[in-house]
């Protein structure tokens, strides 16, 4: 099978094609695996249990409607059809933010998509870490990290394909600590939607054992195709102590 490059893509000669970047950090890997993201978390509830999301309540004043900060983040997921949707929200500086009128399964992006501030490399675009939630409160979904640095974007090392959409995989860095090793595992999902057993298993596509430092993979055939409502991601585990890792990996996202 012939697929789409990510030179026609961008020249948009491939109709309904799109080139994604997907990065993720988890800046403190344990001895369990978890999602390569911030917090080491990404939900994958069933439909029946999709929910509106929020701002969680306790970041800075300043990240508010009319602050010095963040005033409004975008997030970007599927909904309970398996669509992709996107939902911009007001921020509320401590306090919880106005729910989405939208209802999510997937969260795989936010980012602050309007500030206060106009950011330099000494003032960032908001103003203390921005935790995304459901709406009942209790569960986070995602957050924006801002550790030495605010970097009003998610950063999530993994991807929901939306409904009649599908995916290769072309490239993938790996970057962690250099004196600590630990083992990755990129895995499928297919067929998010099922609500009832039997269902699809989660499946290793690829696995890097005690990988420590720069670890870069480009594939003279790409990884796939997965099909469309399938969760393609990475996660890992330390096998010593805990360790800071960073993952990457380029999508040609195509109409089958």
């Amino acid at each position: 099978m012939t697929y789409p490059t990510a030179e026609d893509i961008s020249r948009g000669i491939v109709v309904g094609a799109r080139s994604i970047h997907k990065f993720g950090r988890n800046a403190a890997v344990g001895g369990t695996y978890d999602p390569v993201s911030i917090g080491g978390i990404y939900r994958t509830p069933q439909p029946a249990n999709a929910t509106a999301l929020r701002i969680k309540s306790g970041g800075n004043a300043n990240d508010t409607a009319a602050g010095t900060g963040a005033r409004e983040i975008t997030i970007v997921g599927l909904n309970a059809a398996g669509y992709e949707v996107s939902e911009t929200i007001a921020t509320a500086g401590a306090s919880a933010s106005q729910p989405t009128q939208q209802t999510f399964i997937r969260l795989y992006r936010a980012y602050v998509s309007k500030s206060g501030t106009y950011a330099s490399q000494s003032a960032g675009s908001h103003s203390a870490a921005i935790v995304i939630e459901n709406a009942a409160g209790g569960t986070d979904w995602a957050t924006i990290f801002d550790t030495t640095f605010p970097r009003a974007q998610t950063q999530i090392a993994v991807y929901s394909i939306p409904k009649n959409r599908s995916i290769i995989i072309t490239d993938m860095n790996i970057s962690s600590d250099a004196d600590k090793k630990a083992n990755v595992i990129l895995f499928q999902r297919q067929n998010i939607l099922q609500a009832a057993a039997p269902y699809d298993g989660m499946r290793v596509v690829e696995e890097f054992t005690q990988v420590a430092g720069l670890h870069n993979v480009i594939y003279k055939t790409p990884l796939g195709p997965f099909p469309e409502l399938t969760d393609v991601g990475f996660m890992a585990r330390s096998t010593s102590t805990s360790i800071d890792m960073a993952i990457s990996f380029n999508i040609q996202e195509f109409i089958p």
